[in-house]
């Protein structure tokens, strides 16, 4: 491969990463944003109305939204740099904060809004760092582009 054709090569790795990015739909980033309420609304509603009178078990079904981030996470096609890590520490971040909050307000703080609020409110931390991280990859590959 000579010069000219590593050149071509690069251009056009460059267009396809910037055509990717620019079709990358801003409304992904409302979506994360509700899946991140659907995380504090359903934390909260467990923990302040239900959890008294359900089995443990139903805990792992409100992650269901956790998994989704995950899941969008793990899949973007193209990245800013270092995004994939800092997807992942937040994702392990987030599911820590419910662990955290699940297990201890059921054992201790059942029913208790000083407990369930803020625990829930903290669940939905990792849902907005992800948001603002894509809103601010979204940007610069706007301004890239340009």
């Amino acid at each position: 491969m000579d010069r000219n054709e590593a050149h071509d090569a690069l251009a056009s790795a460059d267009a396809t990463a910037t055509r990717l990015r620019e079709r990358r739909a801003r409304p992904r980033t409302a979506l994360i944003v509700l899946a991140g309420a659907a995380t504090t609304a359903l934390t909260a509603l467990y923990g302040l109305a239900v959890q008294p009178s359900l089995p443990y078990a139903v805990p792992v079904l409100l992650l269901l939204p956790l998994f989704g981030l995950a899941l969008y996470t793990a899949t973007r096609p193209v990245l800013a740099r270092r995004h994939r890590a800092y997807y992942a520490v937040t994702t392990a971040v987030g599911a820590g904060l419910y662990t955290v909050t699940v297990t201890v307000g059921s054992a201790c703080f059942s029913g208790e809004p000083l407990w369930w609020w803020p625990g829930a409110v903290l669940c939905a931390a990792p849902f907005l760092v992800i948001a603002v991280l894509d809103r601010r990859a979204a940007g610069r590959a706007g301004e890239g582009a340009r």
